[in-house]
Protein backbone atom coordinates (compact mmCIF):
# COMPACT_ATOMS: atom_id res chain seq x y z
CA UNK A 1 0.00 0.00 0.00
CA UNK A 2 1.40 3.56 -0.41
CA UNK A 3 0.68 4.29 2.80
CA UNK A 4 3.77 2.34 3.85
CA UNK A 5 5.87 5.13 1.45
CA UNK A 6 4.47 7.65 3.51
CA UNK A 7 6.03 6.63 6.56
CA UNK A 8 9.72 7.13 4.24
CA UNK A 9 8.57 10.58 3.27
CA UNK A 10 7.27 11.46 6.90
CA UNK A 11 10.77 11.17 8.32
CA UNK A 12 12.23 13.62 5.32
CA UNK A 13 9.66 15.70 6.86
CA UNK A 14 11.65 15.99 10.22
CA UNK A 15 15.03 15.96 8.74
CA UNK A 16 14.45 19.93 8.22
CA UNK A 17 15.88 22.09 10.64
CA UNK A 18 13.39 24.76 12.64
CA UNK A 19 12.64 27.80 11.12
CA UNK A 20 11.39 31.45 12.47
CA UNK A 21 8.08 31.64 11.50
CA UNK A 22 5.42 28.96 12.28
CA UNK A 23 4.25 28.78 8.69
CA UNK A 24 7.94 29.02 7.25
CA UNK A 25 9.33 26.22 5.15
CA UNK A 26 12.02 25.23 6.93
CA UNK A 27 15.35 24.82 4.84
CA UNK A 28 17.24 21.50 4.53
CA UNK A 29 20.21 21.12 6.12
CA UNK A 30 22.72 18.76 7.86
CA UNK A 31 20.30 17.77 11.15
CA UNK A 32 19.23 14.18 11.18
CA UNK A 33 16.30 12.67 12.92
CA UNK A 34 18.52 11.14 15.86
CA UNK A 35 19.94 14.94 16.59
CA UNK A 36 16.56 16.95 15.75
CA UNK A 37 14.76 16.60 18.94
CA UNK A 38 17.14 18.53 21.17
CA UNK A 39 15.69 21.64 22.01
CA UNK A 40 12.14 22.98 23.11
CA UNK A 41 12.11 24.73 19.61
CA UNK A 42 13.01 21.99 17.50
CA UNK A 43 10.19 20.11 18.76
CA UNK A 44 7.84 22.77 18.64
CA UNK A 45 8.84 23.00 14.91
CA UNK A 46 8.68 19.49 14.11
CA UNK A 47 4.71 19.78 14.46
CA UNK A 48 4.43 22.74 12.39
CA UNK A 49 4.79 20.90 8.60
CA UNK A 50 1.61 19.01 9.98
CA UNK A 51 -0.70 21.94 8.61
CA UNK A 52 0.29 21.90 5.29
CA UNK A 53 2.46 19.33 2.92
CA UNK A 54 0.81 16.39 3.81
CA UNK A 55 -2.65 17.92 3.26
CA UNK A 56 -1.92 19.12 -0.06
CA UNK A 57 -3.17 16.82 -2.48
CA UNK A 58 -6.52 16.69 -0.19
CA UNK A 59 -6.93 20.48 -0.30
CA UNK A 60 -5.62 20.45 -4.38
CA UNK A 61 -8.94 19.42 -5.87
CA UNK A 62 -10.52 16.32 -3.56
CA UNK A 63 -12.16 18.89 -0.67
CA UNK A 64 -14.38 20.79 -2.94
CA UNK A 65 -14.84 17.32 -5.27
CA UNK A 66 -16.36 15.80 -2.49
CA UNK A 67 -17.84 18.20 -0.85
CA UNK A 68 -19.33 20.36 -3.72
CA UNK A 69 -19.25 18.24 -6.58
CA UNK A 70 -20.75 15.88 -5.38
CA UNK A 71 -23.10 17.41 -3.68
CA UNK A 72 -24.71 19.45 -6.27
CA UNK A 73 -23.47 22.65 -5.31
CA UNK A 74 -20.72 22.98 -8.34
CA UNK A 75 -19.72 21.18 -11.70
CA UNK A 76 -16.07 20.56 -12.83
CA UNK A 77 -14.25 20.75 -16.38
CA UNK A 78 -12.50 17.07 -16.16
CA UNK A 79 -13.93 13.99 -17.10
CA UNK A 80 -12.68 13.22 -13.42
CA UNK A 81 -14.54 15.55 -11.72
CA UNK A 82 -17.66 15.05 -13.49
CA UNK A 83 -17.62 11.33 -12.22
CA UNK A 84 -17.84 13.29 -8.91
CA UNK A 85 -20.75 15.53 -10.33
CA UNK A 86 -22.92 11.83 -11.71
CA UNK A 87 -21.88 10.16 -8.58
CA UNK A 88 -20.41 7.81 -10.54
CA UNK A 89 -16.48 7.72 -8.81
CA UNK A 90 -15.01 4.45 -9.54
CA UNK A 91 -11.58 3.21 -8.10
CA UNK A 92 -9.85 4.66 -10.64
CA UNK A 93 -10.40 8.27 -10.24
CA UNK A 94 -7.06 10.30 -9.74
CA UNK A 95 -8.59 12.79 -7.48
CA UNK A 96 -10.29 10.74 -5.19
CA UNK A 97 -7.49 8.27 -5.38
CA UNK A 98 -5.27 11.73 -4.03
CA UNK A 99 -7.43 12.33 -1.20
CA UNK A 100 -6.99 9.03 -0.06
CA UNK A 101 -3.34 9.19 -0.50
CA UNK A 102 -2.97 12.70 1.12
CA UNK A 103 -4.87 11.57 4.07
CA UNK A 104 -2.96 8.80 4.99
CA UNK A 105 -0.28 10.95 4.35
CA UNK A 106 -1.28 12.90 7.12
CA UNK A 107 -1.80 9.71 9.34
CA UNK A 108 1.40 8.54 8.43
CA UNK A 109 3.42 11.90 9.19
CA UNK A 110 1.22 11.77 12.54
CA UNK A 111 2.51 8.42 13.52
CA UNK A 112 5.90 9.22 12.95
CA UNK A 113 5.89 12.15 14.82
CA UNK A 114 4.45 10.35 17.72
CA UNK A 115 7.19 7.95 17.43
CA UNK A 116 10.42 10.18 16.98
CA UNK A 117 8.61 12.15 20.17
CA UNK A 118 8.21 9.25 22.50
CA UNK A 119 12.19 7.68 21.24
CA UNK A 120 14.50 10.82 20.00
CA UNK A 121 14.11 13.52 22.40
CA UNK A 122 17.13 14.74 24.41
CA UNK A 123 16.75 15.08 28.20
CA UNK A 124 16.68 19.00 27.98
CA UNK A 125 13.27 19.29 25.91
CA UNK A 126 10.53 20.34 28.41
CA UNK A 127 7.55 17.84 28.81
CA UNK A 128 5.65 21.23 28.29
CA UNK A 129 6.78 21.19 24.27
CA UNK A 130 6.31 17.58 23.75
CA UNK A 131 2.93 17.49 24.89
CA UNK A 132 1.75 20.24 22.74
CA UNK A 133 3.14 18.75 19.52
CA UNK A 134 2.06 15.27 20.73
CA UNK A 135 -1.50 16.81 20.66
CA UNK A 136 -1.36 18.27 17.35
CA UNK A 137 -0.20 14.86 16.08
CA UNK A 138 -3.41 13.19 17.66
CA UNK A 139 -5.16 16.11 16.68
CA UNK A 140 -4.31 15.84 13.06
CA UNK A 141 -4.55 11.88 12.91
CA UNK A 142 -8.40 12.08 14.27
CA UNK A 143 -9.35 15.08 11.35
CA UNK A 144 -7.36 12.70 8.72
CA UNK A 145 -9.87 9.73 10.11
CA UNK A 146 -12.94 11.28 10.22
CA UNK A 147 -12.44 12.65 6.66
CA UNK A 148 -11.83 8.97 5.33
CA UNK A 149 -14.45 7.24 7.76
CA UNK A 150 -17.11 9.16 5.94
CA UNK A 151 -16.21 9.38 2.64
CA UNK A 152 -14.87 5.77 2.14
CA UNK A 153 -16.50 4.03 5.61
CA UNK A 154 -14.37 1.48 6.70
CA UNK A 155 -10.96 1.72 6.65
CA UNK A 156 -8.00 0.35 8.00
CA UNK A 157 -6.71 1.99 11.28
CA UNK A 158 -2.71 2.46 11.04
CA UNK A 159 -1.72 3.21 14.63
CA UNK A 160 2.03 3.68 14.99
CA UNK A 161 5.33 2.63 13.12
CA UNK A 162 5.48 -0.13 14.79
CA UNK A 163 2.47 -1.35 12.93
CA UNK A 164 3.90 -1.14 10.15
CA UNK A 165 7.34 -1.99 10.83
CA UNK A 166 6.24 -5.52 11.94
CA UNK A 167 4.60 -6.08 8.44
CA UNK A 168 1.19 -6.96 9.98
CA UNK A 169 -1.85 -7.90 7.60
CA UNK A 170 -3.93 -4.50 6.96
CA UNK A 171 -7.34 -5.27 6.90
CA UNK A 172 -10.14 -2.39 6.85
CA UNK A 173 -11.56 -1.68 10.18
CA UNK A 174 -15.05 -1.80 11.43
CA UNK A 175 -17.08 1.97 10.68
CA UNK A 176 -17.90 1.87 14.37
CA UNK A 177 -14.18 1.18 15.52
CA UNK A 178 -13.13 3.94 13.61
CA UNK A 179 -15.26 6.60 15.06
CA UNK A 180 -14.25 5.47 18.31
CA UNK A 181 -10.58 5.61 17.88
CA UNK A 182 -11.12 9.11 16.28
CA UNK A 183 -12.99 9.97 19.38
CA UNK A 184 -10.22 8.90 21.65
CA UNK A 185 -7.44 10.62 19.16
CA UNK A 186 -9.42 13.88 19.72
CA UNK A 187 -9.43 13.56 23.77
CA UNK A 188 -6.30 12.67 23.70
CA UNK A 189 -4.99 15.86 21.86
CA UNK A 190 -7.17 17.99 24.00
CA UNK A 191 -5.84 16.74 26.95
CA UNK A 192 -2.41 17.76 25.75
CA UNK A 193 -2.81 20.75 23.67
CA UNK A 194 -2.98 24.01 24.91
CA UNK A 195 -5.55 26.38 25.67
CA UNK A 196 -4.35 28.91 23.47
CA UNK A 197 -1.08 29.72 21.72
CA UNK A 198 1.45 32.38 21.94
CA UNK A 199 1.50 35.35 19.36
CA UNK A 200 3.92 33.60 17.40
CA UNK A 201 1.96 30.51 17.27
CA UNK A 202 -1.36 31.65 15.90
CA UNK A 203 -2.94 29.44 13.56
CA UNK A 204 -1.81 26.00 15.82
CA UNK A 205 -4.87 23.91 17.66
CA UNK A 206 -5.80 24.26 20.26
CA UNK A 207 -8.12 22.26 22.82
CA UNK A 208 -11.24 24.35 21.42
CA UNK A 209 -10.23 22.90 18.18
CA UNK A 210 -10.59 19.62 19.60
CA UNK A 211 -14.14 20.40 20.95
CA UNK A 212 -15.02 21.80 18.20
CA UNK A 213 -14.40 18.20 15.49
CA UNK A 214 -16.12 16.65 18.76
CA UNK A 215 -19.27 17.93 18.31
CA UNK A 216 -18.98 17.43 14.73
CA UNK A 217 -18.18 14.00 15.04
CA UNK A 218 -21.00 13.69 17.61
CA UNK A 219 -23.69 15.94 15.10
CA UNK A 220 -22.50 13.06 12.18
CA UNK A 221 -23.48 10.34 14.63
CA UNK A 222 -26.89 12.09 15.78
CA UNK A 223 -25.74 12.60 19.15
CA UNK A 224 -27.55 15.53 19.62
CA UNK A 225 -26.74 16.09 23.51
CA UNK A 226 -22.78 15.57 23.23
CA UNK A 227 -22.83 18.14 20.22
CA UNK A 228 -24.25 20.75 22.65
CA UNK A 229 -22.35 19.70 25.48
CA UNK A 230 -18.98 20.63 22.95
CA UNK A 231 -20.60 23.55 21.15
CA UNK A 232 -21.48 25.17 24.43
CA UNK A 233 -18.12 24.62 25.45
CA UNK A 234 -16.48 26.40 22.38
CA UNK A 235 -19.14 29.07 22.80
CA UNK A 236 -18.28 29.91 26.23
CA UNK A 237 -14.98 30.02 25.92
CA UNK A 238 -15.17 33.90 24.02
CA UNK A 239 -11.94 33.37 22.82
CA UNK A 240 -14.01 33.15 19.25
CA UNK A 241 -16.62 35.38 17.20
CA UNK A 242 -18.14 35.81 13.65
CA UNK A 243 -15.95 37.86 11.61
CA UNK A 244 -17.48 41.47 10.57
CA UNK A 245 -17.29 40.90 6.74
CA UNK A 246 -17.72 37.11 4.75
CA UNK A 247 -15.25 37.84 2.77
CA UNK A 248 -12.09 38.69 4.86
CA UNK A 249 -12.58 34.81 5.53
CA UNK A 250 -10.85 33.95 2.53
CA UNK A 251 -8.45 36.39 2.22
CA UNK A 252 -4.67 35.64 3.51
CA UNK A 253 -4.49 39.12 4.80
CA UNK A 254 -7.65 38.00 7.82
CA UNK A 255 -5.58 34.35 8.05
CA UNK A 256 -6.07 33.15 11.70
CA UNK A 257 -8.62 35.50 12.63
CA UNK A 258 -11.25 35.67 15.24
CA UNK A 259 -13.77 32.70 13.34
CA UNK A 260 -10.91 30.50 12.78
CA UNK A 261 -10.63 27.80 15.07
CA UNK A 262 -8.95 25.13 12.27
CA UNK A 263 -7.34 25.71 9.04
CA UNK A 264 -4.50 24.67 6.35
CA UNK A 265 -1.88 26.96 6.64
CA UNK A 266 0.04 27.66 3.46
CA UNK A 267 2.85 29.66 1.93
CA UNK A 268 2.40 31.17 -1.41
CA UNK A 269 5.64 31.57 -3.85
CA UNK A 270 7.87 28.57 -2.67
CA UNK A 271 8.45 25.46 -2.68
CA UNK A 272 5.25 22.52 -4.68
CA UNK A 273 3.10 21.33 -2.06
CA UNK A 274 3.07 24.22 0.42
CA UNK A 275 0.88 26.37 -1.02
CA UNK A 276 -2.78 26.66 -1.84
CA UNK A 277 -3.41 25.86 -5.55
CA UNK A 278 -7.36 26.92 -4.75
CA UNK A 279 -7.32 30.20 -6.90
CA UNK A 280 -6.05 28.68 -10.09
CA UNK A 281 -8.95 26.34 -9.93
CA UNK A 282 -11.84 28.84 -8.85
CA UNK A 283 -10.78 31.76 -10.62
CA UNK A 284 -12.75 31.89 -13.94
CA UNK A 285 -10.35 33.87 -15.99
CA UNK A 286 -6.58 34.71 -16.13
CA UNK A 287 -7.04 38.32 -15.98
CA UNK A 288 -7.92 37.75 -12.47
CA UNK A 289 -4.67 36.02 -11.38
CA UNK A 290 -2.38 37.64 -14.42
CA UNK A 291 -0.43 34.72 -13.73
CA UNK A 292 -1.30 32.12 -16.28
CA UNK A 293 -3.93 30.04 -13.93
CA UNK A 294 -7.73 30.80 -13.81
CA UNK A 295 -8.79 27.80 -15.62
CA UNK A 296 -12.49 27.84 -13.87
CA UNK A 297 -12.26 24.23 -13.05
CA UNK A 298 -15.06 24.59 -10.70
CA UNK A 299 -17.91 26.78 -11.65
CA UNK A 300 -21.29 27.00 -9.32
CA UNK A 301 -24.20 24.35 -10.03
CA UNK A 302 -27.76 25.85 -11.01
CA UNK A 303 -28.91 24.07 -8.24
CA UNK A 304 -26.63 26.48 -6.14
CA UNK A 305 -27.38 29.50 -7.71
CA UNK A 306 -31.19 28.88 -7.17
CA UNK A 307 -30.87 28.40 -3.32
CA UNK A 308 -29.44 32.20 -2.41
CA UNK A 309 -32.58 34.03 -1.02
CA UNK A 310 -33.09 37.67 -2.30
CA UNK A 311 -30.64 39.86 -0.48
CA UNK A 312 -27.89 37.40 1.08
CA UNK A 313 -25.32 39.28 1.03
CA UNK A 314 -23.12 36.23 0.69
CA UNK A 315 -24.05 35.81 -2.70
CA UNK A 316 -21.68 38.56 -4.17
CA UNK A 317 -18.68 37.39 -2.25
CA UNK A 318 -18.89 33.55 -2.94
CA UNK A 319 -20.38 34.14 -7.23
CA UNK A 320 -19.38 36.24 -9.71
CA UNK A 321 -21.91 37.03 -11.85
CA UNK A 322 -21.91 39.03 -15.42
CA UNK A 323 -22.21 42.77 -14.53
CA UNK A 324 -20.98 42.79 -11.14
CA UNK A 325 -18.09 44.96 -10.20
CA UNK A 326 -15.36 43.90 -7.83
CA UNK A 327 -13.05 47.20 -6.85
CA UNK A 328 -10.58 44.79 -5.02
CA UNK A 329 -9.62 42.84 -8.14
CA UNK A 330 -7.41 43.93 -11.30
CA UNK A 331 -6.89 47.29 -9.22
CA UNK A 332 -3.73 47.90 -12.16
CA UNK A 333 -7.31 48.62 -14.38
CA UNK A 334 -9.19 50.24 -11.66
CA UNK A 335 -11.34 46.88 -10.76
CA UNK A 336 -12.57 44.31 -12.41
CA UNK A 337 -16.34 43.46 -13.88
CA UNK A 338 -17.51 40.22 -15.14
CA UNK A 339 -18.18 40.42 -19.03
CA UNK A 340 -21.20 40.16 -20.05
CA UNK A 341 -20.97 37.02 -22.04
CA UNK A 342 -20.28 35.80 -18.46
CA UNK A 343 -16.86 33.56 -17.36
CA UNK A 344 -18.39 30.03 -17.60
CA UNK A 345 -21.07 27.73 -19.24
CA UNK A 346 -23.04 28.77 -16.56
CA UNK A 347 -22.91 32.54 -16.60
CA UNK A 348 -20.87 32.63 -13.37
CA UNK A 349 -17.70 31.52 -11.68
CA UNK A 350 -16.45 31.56 -7.85
CA UNK A 351 -15.34 34.34 -5.72
CA UNK A 352 -14.25 32.64 -3.25
CA UNK A 353 -11.06 32.05 -2.32
CA UNK A 354 -9.98 34.45 -5.30
CA UNK A 355 -6.77 36.58 -3.66
CA UNK A 356 -6.39 37.95 -7.01
CA UNK A 357 -2.78 39.13 -9.10
CA UNK A 358 0.51 39.92 -7.79
CA UNK A 359 -0.84 43.46 -7.65
CA UNK A 360 -3.18 42.34 -4.95
CA UNK A 361 -1.30 39.73 -2.76
CA UNK A 362 1.55 37.66 -2.52
CA UNK A 363 0.35 35.49 -5.46
CA UNK A 364 2.30 33.12 -7.93
CA UNK A 365 1.49 30.82 -10.67
CA UNK A 366 -0.52 28.00 -8.52
CA UNK A 367 0.31 29.61 -5.46
CA UNK A 368 -1.24 32.03 -2.81
CA UNK A 369 -1.14 31.76 1.19
CA UNK A 370 -4.96 32.22 1.70
CA UNK A 371 -5.67 29.30 5.08
CA UNK A 372 -8.30 26.35 3.87
CA UNK A 373 -10.72 26.86 6.41
CA UNK A 374 -11.30 23.41 7.80
CA UNK A 375 -13.89 24.50 10.64
CA UNK A 376 -14.73 28.12 12.08
CA UNK A 377 -16.96 30.07 14.25
CA UNK A 378 -20.09 30.14 11.98
CA UNK A 379 -20.45 26.62 11.97
CA UNK A 380 -20.00 25.98 15.58
CA UNK A 381 -23.06 28.59 16.11
CA UNK A 382 -24.77 26.67 13.30
CA UNK A 383 -24.01 23.09 14.77
CA UNK A 384 -25.19 24.67 18.33
CA UNK A 385 -28.72 25.24 17.06
CA UNK A 386 -28.77 21.75 15.19
CA UNK A 387 -27.86 20.49 18.51
CA UNK A 388 -31.12 22.31 20.60
CA UNK A 389 -33.52 21.46 17.67
CA UNK A 390 -32.59 17.93 17.67
CA UNK A 391 -35.06 15.69 16.99
CA UNK A 392 -37.91 18.24 16.59
CA UNK A 393 -39.69 19.49 13.95
CA UNK A 394 -38.56 23.41 14.96
CA UNK A 395 -38.01 25.39 17.55
CA UNK A 396 -38.45 28.48 18.89
CA UNK A 397 -35.81 28.21 21.57
CA UNK A 398 -34.17 31.70 22.36
CA UNK A 399 -30.66 30.04 22.39
CA UNK A 400 -30.90 28.34 19.38
CA UNK A 401 -32.46 31.25 17.36
CA UNK A 402 -29.97 33.81 18.84
CA UNK A 403 -26.54 31.20 17.33
CA UNK A 404 -28.90 30.43 13.78
CA UNK A 405 -29.76 34.66 13.33
CA UNK A 406 -26.34 35.41 14.27
CA UNK A 407 -24.88 33.62 10.48
CA UNK A 408 -28.20 35.33 9.37
CA UNK A 409 -27.55 38.57 10.36
CA UNK A 410 -23.73 39.23 8.97
CA UNK A 411 -24.94 38.09 5.54
CA UNK A 412 -27.83 40.65 5.65
CA UNK A 413 -30.75 38.71 6.27
CA UNK A 414 -33.83 39.14 8.50
CA UNK A 415 -34.23 36.94 12.05
CA UNK A 416 -36.24 33.86 12.06
CA UNK A 417 -38.59 33.53 14.98
CA UNK A 418 -38.96 29.79 14.50
CA UNK A 419 -36.78 26.97 12.86
CA UNK A 420 -36.60 24.32 11.14
CA UNK A 421 -34.31 21.56 10.50
CA UNK A 422 -34.48 22.15 6.66
CA UNK A 423 -33.85 26.40 7.91
CA UNK A 424 -30.60 25.07 9.18
CA UNK A 425 -29.28 22.55 6.23
CA UNK A 426 -29.84 25.43 3.82
CA UNK A 427 -28.46 28.13 5.94
CA UNK A 428 -25.14 25.36 6.33
CA UNK A 429 -25.32 24.95 2.56
CA UNK A 430 -24.77 28.68 1.81
CA UNK A 431 -22.73 29.66 4.24
CA UNK A 432 -20.10 27.04 3.43
CA UNK A 433 -19.90 26.69 -0.52
CA UNK A 434 -16.67 25.52 -1.34
CA UNK A 435 -15.43 24.69 1.96
CA UNK A 436 -16.00 20.89 1.14
CA UNK A 437 -18.68 20.28 4.05
CA UNK A 438 -22.57 20.27 1.92
CA UNK A 439 -21.76 16.51 0.98
CA UNK A 440 -21.28 15.66 4.23
CA UNK A 441 -24.09 17.57 6.02
CA UNK A 442 -26.36 15.68 2.82
CA UNK A 443 -25.05 12.20 4.09
CA UNK A 444 -25.87 12.77 7.90
CA UNK A 445 -29.24 13.28 6.69
CA UNK A 446 -32.09 10.54 6.46
CA UNK A 447 -31.25 8.39 3.57
CA UNK A 448 -33.96 8.46 1.70
CA UNK A 449 -34.20 12.63 2.51
CA UNK A 450 -30.87 13.47 1.46
CA UNK A 451 -31.75 11.07 -2.04
CA UNK A 452 -34.80 13.47 -2.61
CA UNK A 453 -32.55 16.23 -2.40
CA UNK A 454 -30.35 14.97 -4.69
CA UNK A 455 -32.84 13.70 -7.30
CA UNK A 456 -34.58 17.06 -7.16
CA UNK A 457 -31.19 18.96 -8.17
CA UNK A 458 -30.58 20.65 -11.62
CA UNK A 459 -26.68 19.63 -11.72
CA UNK A 460 -26.70 21.23 -15.60
CA UNK A 461 -25.90 24.48 -17.08
CA UNK A 462 -27.25 27.76 -18.58
CA UNK A 463 -26.83 27.48 -22.20
CA UNK A 464 -24.56 30.62 -22.86
CA UNK A 465 -26.50 33.78 -21.55
CA UNK A 466 -29.85 32.92 -21.95
CA UNK A 467 -30.47 31.84 -18.77
CA UNK A 468 -34.23 30.31 -19.74
CA UNK A 469 -31.90 27.58 -21.69
CA UNK A 470 -31.17 24.95 -19.63
CA UNK A 471 -28.75 21.51 -20.27
CA UNK A 472 -30.24 19.85 -18.03
CA UNK A 473 -28.63 17.13 -15.83
CA UNK A 474 -29.76 14.80 -13.63
CA UNK A 475 -28.67 12.37 -11.04
CA UNK A 476 -30.44 9.30 -9.12
CA UNK A 477 -28.39 8.16 -5.86
CA UNK A 478 -28.40 4.74 -4.79
CA UNK A 479 -26.95 3.40 -1.62
CA UNK A 480 -24.19 2.74 -2.82
CA UNK A 481 -23.53 6.04 -4.38
CA UNK A 482 -23.24 7.66 -0.21
CA UNK A 483 -19.50 6.08 0.20
CA UNK A 484 -16.45 5.85 -2.40
CA UNK A 485 -14.92 2.72 -3.79
CA UNK A 486 -11.26 2.20 -1.98
CA UNK A 487 -8.92 3.03 -4.80
CA UNK A 488 -8.44 0.16 -6.95
CA UNK A 489 -4.27 0.71 -6.68
CA UNK A 490 -4.74 -0.40 -3.20
CA UNK A 491 -7.24 -3.25 -3.21
CA UNK A 492 -4.61 -4.49 -5.73
CA UNK A 493 -1.85 -4.31 -3.82
CA UNK A 494 -3.88 -5.09 -0.68
CA UNK A 495 -6.52 -8.03 -1.81
CA UNK A 496 -7.60 -7.68 2.10
CA UNK A 497 -9.09 -4.64 1.68
CA UNK A 498 -12.03 -5.94 -0.02
CA UNK A 499 -13.07 -8.36 3.13
CA UNK A 500 -15.40 -7.67 5.59
CA UNK A 501 -13.82 -4.95 8.17
CA UNK A 502 -12.48 -6.68 11.36
CA UNK A 503 -13.11 -5.28 14.48
CA UNK A 504 -10.24 -3.00 16.27
CA UNK A 505 -8.39 -4.18 19.28
CA UNK A 506 -8.27 -1.03 21.58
Amino acid sequence: MKIFKFLMLAVLMFTMSCSEGFLDNPPEDALTVDNFFNTDQQVLSSGSPMYGYPWFYFNEKFLISIGDLYSGNAIGSYSDLAQFENLSVNGANQFANEGWDSLFNVVANANVLMYNLENKVGSGVSQDAIDKVLGEAYFMRATAYFYLVRVWGAVPIIYSVDQINAKLPVYKNRVEDVYTFIIKDYEKAMSLLPEQWDANNLGRVTKSACDGLLAKVYLTQGDYAKTNMYTSKVIKSGKYSLMPNYQDLFHPDYNNNVESIFALQWVACGDWGFQNVNQAYLAASPKLTQVGDGWGTFQPSIDLMNAYEDGDLRRYRTIMEPGSFYPELVTAEGGYTVPADGLTSTVAGFRKYIVGSPDEGNVCFMSTDVNTNILRYADILLMHAESILGTGSSTTDKEALDAFNAVRKRAGLAAKSEITSEDIFKERRIEFVVEGDYWFDLARRDRSDASAIIANQERGVYQDRNVNMIVSKKVTPSENDFLLPIPSAETAKNPLLLEDPVAFEF
